[in-house]
């Protein structure tokens, strides 16, 4: 009996020790430690976007959709509110393009490559997680104002009528992991929005988007965007 004694308590000595060992080889010195503490901070976001529309149809209309990865570049300024939480604002440009398809009952169709050059400006609130050595997970709330500079398609760079309205405004939701260098922070967030706007245009008595004009009752947007913050 003390024989099994003994060799329980080399084995719980032993587990202690590697627990221990495993322990000093997770924790790591933190970087950026002053980071979490400043009252602003700035930076700049770059990433891809997959902007699409949902598009409700007239009668005797059907649409069909094909989109394109777009890019987006933003400017970051933080402003902490709290321990884990902070504002954001991220003013930046995206591109995006999207080819839409309406066809009519007798199935003739056309086709168009709706491009758009959104200036936008997210407002979030970030929540993040404590610290596990230098990493965070993170969640963002928010909403997004967007204003459209083209919205038609684009012929040589001639723009051809506008096919989708000037203003546009998404509520944002996502969530990412803050990274934390010796030099900088990098944070990978995954983000989704969905308009709240009607942004169907119709282009005029031009007989190329005739059944655009005919067969689209309403359009609104959604996009999900995958960026690099680098802070």
């Amino acid at each position: 009996m003390s024989g099994m004694k003994g060799k329980l308590l080399i084995l719980l000595l032993g587990f202690s020790l590697s627990s221990w060992s495993l322990y000093s080889q997770a924790a790591k010195p933190p970087n950026l430690v002053l980071m979490d503490y400043q009252q602003f901070h700035f930076g700049y976001s770059v990433g891809i976007n997959f902007m699409s529309f949902t598009v409700i149809e007239n009668d005797f209309y059907k649409a069909s959709l094909i989109q394109y990865p777009g890019i987006n570049i933003n400017l970051i300024t933080n402003y902490r509110l709290g321990k884990n939480l902070d504002i954001r604002a991220l003013p930046g440009i995206q591109f995006c393009q999207r080819d839409l398809t309406m066809t009519d009952s007798s199935g003739y169709s056309q086709s168009w490559a709706i491009e758009s050059v959104y200036i936008d400006f997210p407002i979030d609130l970030k929540y993040r997680a404590d610290r596990v050595n230098n990493f965070a997970p993170y969640l963002i709330a928010g909403i997004c104002p967007r204003i459209d500079l083209l919205g038609s398609t684009l012929d040589k760079l001639t723009p051809g009528p506008r096919m989708l309205g000037l203003f546009d405004v998404f509520p944002e939701l996502g969530f990412g992991i803050d990274f934390y260098t010796q030099q900088v922070k990098v944070a990978v967030e995954l983000k989704f929005s969905v308009s709240l706007i009607n942004v169907f245009k119709d282009p005029g008595p031009d007989p190329a988007f005739s059944l655009y004009a005919l067969g689209v009752k309403e359009i609104t947007s959604r996009m999900v965007i995958l960026a690099i913050h680098i802070e």
